[in-house]
């Protein structure tokens, strides 16, 4: 018997193709899904959203506002939902009580720390790599089979974090800044080694008007020397008020929830830049 061999033509070719990538999507469709958490905190939805990736869609509880403020989403996670916290009493504030019965739960922390603490450690260059770490176990133990992406995303953060700060040196390393920051002055410290950083329990007491003696001295000595007043969206009010015409005088905006975390970290030492550049 005659073997007869034909060619396939071009819309036979156009449909063997086409079969092939809808097998694709069957096989493989699943796997593409991206994992939704919710995340109480602001902070950490950026983080979280950073190392998740394309993995990973990141549904905040808590955004930020226009000042910084923190704003309650409208949405609540639907019965089930992967849901991280700072800890048990975050998560209680914020979900309600028996919230673990709820949800498919991740903590960051066994005990918070004070939230003055946490709050800085999102800006602490030291810390960001631990708390992307603690991230990338809660993701992974939720997309097992994406552990390596996410210990991708982690390696990519870390050195892009590194390299941000050796700019940041480069760019404001020998300028002299007084800290009144609230939570952003452990990056300035990264990057500024002439950064006077009152101790926490000092701006305490500012925050309350109490020891405005010192704070005073501290705004004299900054106007005589030069240096740079820094402050952030949670500097209060009475310590604002006692900044009057300093030229010298910054103040950095807060985050916004879309930013890219690597960027908006970026974005404060080039304000700095900026400041120096035009106020020599």
């Amino acid at each position: 018997m005659e073997n007869v061999s034909r060619k396939k033509g071009p819309g036979e070719w156009s449909r063997v193709i086409l079969l092939a990538l809808i097998m694709v999507i069957i096989l493989f469709g699943s796997k593409c899904e991206a994992l939704e958490v919710w995340v109480t905190n602001p902070w950490l939805s950026m983080l979280t959203r950073f190392i998740g990736g394309v993995q990973v869609t990141v549904q905040p509880v808590v955004t930020w506002g226009e000042k910084g403020e923190m704003v309650k989403a409208r949405k609540i996670p639907p019965t089930g939902a992967v849901v991280i916290t700072l800890d048990p009493v975050e998560g209680t504030r914020l979900l309600g009580k028996g919230f673990e019965g709820k949800f498919q739960v991740f903590f960051l922390f066994d005990r918070m720390p004070s939230v003055t603490d946490v709050d800085e450690s999102f800006m602490d260059p030291a810390a960001l790599p631990f708390i992307g770490l603690r991230i990338l176990q809660i993701l992974s133990s939720c997309k097992p089979g994406e552990y390596d992406y996410f210990q991708r995303r982690l390696a990519e953060f870390q050195a892009r974090l590194d390299s941000t700060v050796i700019v940041g040196r480069n760019m404001i390393g020998e300028s002299a800044i007084l800290d009144l920051c609230w939570k952003y002055g452990r990056w300035l410290q990264a990057a500024s080694g002439r950064t006077v950083r009152p101790p926490s329990h000092v701006k305490e007491e500012w925050s309350r008007s109490e020891a405005m003696n010192v704070l005073d001295t501290a705004l004299d000595e900054a106007r005589r020397q030069g240096w740079i007043v820094a402050v952030d969206p949670w500097t209060p009010d009475v310590v604002r008020e006692r900044l009057g015409e300093n030229p010298r005088y910054i103040e950095l905006p807060p985050p916004r929830m879309e930013e890219d975390f690597i960027l908006f970290l970026y974005d404060q030492y080039l304000r700095i830049w900026d400041f120096l550049r035009r106020n020599p």
